[in-house]
């Protein structure tokens, strides 16, 4: 499986700065990121996405035949994060 490894660490940092449990499960974004990997080696044979509260993983087939992994900040984060940021300024 080809994972974007920049994509993982933007994902990992984003995630561990908006979502507060992460501050709790992990102990720096790089444990989270360690995680994403994790899940995206369990999961990829049999979905086409995997989803948890923080972030998003797609898969897909490149050209080449490959599973490839994108992940991205999943939309519950990003709007609790804003409302949080809104609702104290």
């Amino acid at each position: 499986m080809e994972i974007d490894n920049y994509n993982f660490e933007q994902t990992a940092r984003a995630v561990y700065i908006m979502n507060p449990s992460a501050w709790e499960r992990y102990a720096t974004w790089e444990d989270l990121e360690s995680y994403m990997v994790a899940c995206a080696m369990m999961h990829c044979h049999d979905n086409n996405s995997f989803s948890t509260g923080g972030f998003q993983l797609t898969f897909f087939k490149g050209r080449d035949g490959e599973i490839n992994c994108r992940s991205s900040v999943s939309s519950y984060t990003a709007l609790k994060y804003l409302e949080n940021q809104l609702t104290s300024a």
